[in-house]
């Protein structure tokens, strides 16, 4: 693991924390390398319930690629795909939630990362932007994300104007789930990873899956693609167990296995 990210395993959850500060935790090819390798071990690992990528100091959780990148290293294609594009592929793919603790501004492709994670709590200081048109590109991937997050309206006004919004806003937009003062931030993260705990992990895991397999299928696909899902999760010895133990008005035990 590269020092740009730094890896900590607390319990049965993974911690990945951004490790740039000094250049407000901009992705270069070190950064992204890690992160994609780090979260791609972490799928399948069953002693895991979740992977949480925060960033160090609190100015900045990540403010895109780094422009000073060699040849603009960043935004080019490594045998065929974006080294932001597949951390973006990494956290989607991970078969255990991926929650981003945000404690400072967004921008540009650190908003991508934010937007492939499944949950996202943010200190109410917090900015998230799209400034990339400011410098002469525009935020394709990461619109590839927001278009499945956010009204088309409020990505337009961020992409087009370079606009930043507040961390109440981006609540309202749907973009995080929720925002709290910084000092209360690891005790919701803790109270999210509390509830996680109790649920079905092999559920969880087929229903990210199937969220993600949804997304873009007609509705009729989808309900048909819903209903051989939902037979194959009430066939699972995880949903037998769960019978089993409302059965028995007692706490399951789950395996942790998918």
């Amino acid at each position: 693991m590269a020092n740009e990210v730094l890896s900590e395993k607390r319990k049965d959850v993974l911690w990945l924390t951004l490790n740039r500060p000094e250049v407000h935790n901009a992705l270069n090819a070190a950064m992204t390398d890690a992160l994609t390798h780090a979260i791609r071990a972490a799928s399948g690992d069953h002693g895991l319930r979740a992977v949480v990528i925060t960033a160090a100091g609190e100015r900045s959780f990540c403010s895109g690629a780094d422009l000073k990148e060699s040849a603009g290293g960043m935004f080019l294609s490594r045998d065929g795909t974006n080294p932001i594009a597949d951390v973006m592929r990494a956290i989607e793919g991970c078969d255990r939630p991926v929650i981003a603790r945000i404690n400072g501004r967004v921008l540009a492709g650190g908003l991508g990362l934010v937007a492939a994670c499944d949950l996202v709590y943010a200190a109410d200081h917090a900015e998230f932007g799209l400034p990339e048109v400011k410098v002469g590109l525009f935020p394709a991937m990461v619109a590839a994300k927001l278009l499945a997050k956010i009204p088309l309206g409020g990505l337009q006004e961020m992409a087009y104007l370079g606009h930043t919004v507040s961390a109440s806003e981006a609540t309202r937009l749907g973009l995080i789930n929720r925002a709290v003062p910084l000092a209360s931030l690891d005790g919701l993260i803790e109270e999210v990873l509390a509830k996680l705990r109790h649920n079905a992990p092999g559920a969880i895991a087929a229903g990210k899956a199937a969220l993600l397999a949804m997304r873009d299928m007609p509705s009729a696909e989808r309900l048909v693609f819903a209903e051989r899902i939902i037979a194959v999760v009430s066939g699972s010895d995880e949903a037998r167990e769960g019978r089993l133990a409302f059965a028995e008005k007692r706490p399951p035990r789950w395996t942790g296995k998918p």
